[in-house]
C-alpha cells in the first residue's frame, strides 16, 4: 500500500479494508479476527470509497444477495421499526411512515460523521 499524502488514521484503515477485500472473507469476520470495531470499519470504507481510495469500487465482499422473504401476520400491532446505521446511529419510526419520508431520513443519518476519528479499532 502507497503512502499517497494519508494520514496515519486513513492508512491504518485503508490497509484493513484491502486486506479484507484480498481474504475475501466478510467485513464481519475480518474485523472479529483482528478485533476492530466493525461500525468503524464500514464508516472508514465508506469515507475511502469516497474519496476514490479504494483498488475496487466494488468489493467481492459487497455483492448483494437476493433472498426470499415471507411476510406472516402478527397476532399483536406491529410498533413500527428500528434500523441501526454503519455509522452507529439508530432510526426508531413508527408503522405507518411512507416509504419515501424513511429513504429521505435513511439518506440524512447516513451523511453523519464516522465513530472514532484517531484510528483506534474502538
Amino acid at each position: 500500500m502507497a503512502d499517497l499524502g494519508l494520514t496515519s488514521t486513513q492508512q491504518f484503515w485503508l490497509g484493513h479494508v484491502e486486506a479484507c477485500a484480498a481474504a475475501g472473507v466478510s467485513m464481519k469476520t475480518y474485523a472479529e479476527r483482528h478485533e476492530l470495531n466493525l461500525q468503524s470499519f464500514y464508516c472508514w470504507k465508506g469515507q475511502l470509497k469516497k474519496r476514490g481510495l479504494l483498488s475496487s469500487p466494488v468489493s467481492s465482499t459487497d455483492n448483494i444477495a437476493m433472498l426470499p422473504v415471507a411476510f406472516v401476520a402478527s397476532p399483536e400491532p406491529c410498533p413500527g421499526a428500528r434500523i441501526l446505521l454503519a455509522n452507529g446511529i439508530t432510526i426508531e419510526v413508527p408503522s405507518g411512515v411512507p416509504p419515501e419520508v424513511l429513504v429521505r431520513l435513511i439518506g440524512v443519518a447516513m451523511d453523519v460523521p464516522c465513530g472514532p476519528q484517531d484510528g483506534s479499532p474502538s
